[in-house]
């Protein structure tokens, strides 16, 4: 599965605010393969956006690294297995 290009139009204006798109970790997860251990996601995601870094949705929900698993988990984004996640069967963005 490949993670769409960033391309919907909605307001990013909220992007000030201090937080990293939950689709960033998805390109992440994506660019390594589709699948990796949970705490070698957040390690990747720590490095790249900084180890108390704040993520969002599109529409204005905030989480913290564990919560944004779980919310993109509920979406079908990705998949948890145990101690391992994976993209899941929805795409990573679609537009709303």
């Amino acid at each position: 599965m490949t993670i769409e290009a960033h391309d919907h139009h909605h307001d990013h204006s909220h992007e000030a605010d201090g937080f990293v798109f939950g689709h960033e970790v998805l390109r992440i997860l994506a660019d390594r393969g589709g699948r990796l251990p949970v705490a070698e996601l957040k390690r990747a995601a720590a490095e790249a956006f900084g180890a108390d870094a704040l993520y969002g949705n599109c529409h204005g929900d905030r989480f913290h690294f564990e919560g944004l698993l779980e919310f993109l988990g509920s979406a079908g984004k990705l998949s948890l297995h145990g101690e391992e996640v994976s993209l899941g069967r929805v795409p990573g963005c679609t537009g709303h």
